[in-house]
């Protein structure tokens, strides 16, 4: 088969995958087969239909929600697939992309009367990673507010809410909302789901640091703090500070137990002291309070505390995180 004859195929297959009419496209794929045996782009195409068709059959019997998780999941298997192959084509990624998602979306969207409001919240934000991954971003971002408003104070629905305000520009919430997110509970974030630059660019340098697993969810609002990119503070509330001096007691504590993993316990840490530091310079309080956090730093990572604090103590009062 020529050239031209090929890549006109391969146009009417990822058309019909694109609309989710991925056994008609293997059928046009088996049936030129015998005359691309050489063409490895065209016989990787095969066997990504074939991969999605097997998973497919796998779940029709399954209830729309089971289906709608089940293909999520596979979307990540897949995405390694395309990872290793020797010749990673964007247009592959895409058009599979929309096939997937739009086909988990309409699972989803089958069951989204829930009405319990734990699962009624998860549909929801799984709608919005959908709609997010299909590049309808303020559609994603109006099914994770309701999400939010669902099951409220969730690590994991504010971070998403986040990664989409970035990737509608709204940079300022974004970052506020990242902020907070990483404080409820970082290691309910889920990082496979993020998407925005802001947080990608953030993930690489933690990442670029040595960190690695779990402590890269612990060390992400650390650094986007001390780098000035989670730079939107908003002051806490009375009741807010209490239970952030409670939380750096409880986490103070733990350090003293060589049982407990330094390495996880470090980070959020210094997350609670920069919190404090943040509320003690929008609050302006006293100078001496300041440099107390400042010496706790000090004392629990230096290297960071040399790397982002050294500086003359005329410049201290005065020091925006």
């Amino acid at each position: 088969m020529g050239e031209f004859q090929t890549q006109s195929t391969l146009s009417q297959v990822y058309t019909l995958i694109e609309s989710g009419s991925l056994r008609q496209a293997q059928e046009i794929l088996n049936s030129t087969l015998s005359m691309e045996l050489g063409n490895s782009g065209f016989i990787f195409v095969i066997q990504c239909c074939n991969f999605w068709i097997n998973i497919f059959d796998k779940i029709d019997s399954l209830e729309p929600f089971e289906q709608g998780e089940i293909l999520i999941t596979e979307w990540e298997r897949f995405q390694n697939l395309l990872k290793q192959t020797a010749d990673p084509n964007d247009r592959i990624d895409y058009v599979f992309r929309k096939c997937i998602y739009n086909k988990a979306l309409e699972k989803y969207k089958s069951v989204f009367d829930e009405k319990d409001p734990k699962l009624h919240a998860e549909i929801y934000r799984k709608m919005g990673l959908c709609y997010k991954r299909l590049g309808s971003y303020e559609d994603a971002l109006s099914c994770l507010q309701e999400a939010n408003s669902s099951y409220q104070g969730q690590a994991y629905i504010v971070a998403e809410m986040a990664d989409c305000y970035d990737l509608c520009g709204e940079s300022k919430l974004s970052k506020l909302l990242f902020r907070e997110a990483f404080y409820i509970d970082a290691d309910k974030v889920q990082l496979g789901n993020l998407d925005s630059p802001l947080i990608k660019g953030l993930e690489q340098r933690v990442t670029k640091e040595g960190y690695t697993g779990i402590e890269v969810q612990q060390w992400i609002s650390v650094y986007g703090i001390l780098l000035g990119v989670l730079n939107i503070k908003r002051p806490l509330r009375s009741q807010e500070v209490g239970r952030l001096k409670q939380d750096i007691y409880a986490r103070e504590n733990e350090l003293k137990d060589p049982a407990n993993n330094l390495s996880i316990i470090k980070p959020r840490l210094l997350n609670l002291y920069l919190w404090l530091m943040d509320n003690y310079l929008l609050s302006k309080e006293n100078v001496s309070r300041i440099n107390e956090v400042l010496l706790k730093i000090k004392i629990l990572d230096s290297s960071i505390y040399k790397e982002f604090f050294s500086f003359d103590e005329a410049k201290s009062q005065s020091r925006k995180i």
